[in-house]
């Protein structure tokens, strides 16, 4: 028979997922996170130099959208 755990340690922390305005860039998410089109399709990110990151477009003239390529340094 199995007893669940009654002891006052805690369980493991639980993961979050961290997003980042830039005032003149995208909105950097960090963290799990998943992405889907207005009809619930899973969207891919591109690649990342940063693992675990995505870059969301917060200025409109990305040709990747809704995934940040840049466009906003131009």
């Amino acid at each position: 028979m199995h007893m669940p755990d009654t002891s006052d340690e805690p369980g493991p922390e639980p993961v979050r997922t961290v997003i980042t305005w830039k005032p003149s860039g995208p909105l950097i998410v960090e963290g799990p996170v998943e992405i889907r089109d207005n009809s619930g399709h899973p969207l891919v990110p591109p690649p990342q130099k940063i693992p675990g990151q995505v870059k969301l477009c917060a200025c409109g003239l990305s040709k990747d959208r809704p995934f940040c390529d840049g466009s906003h340094k131009r």
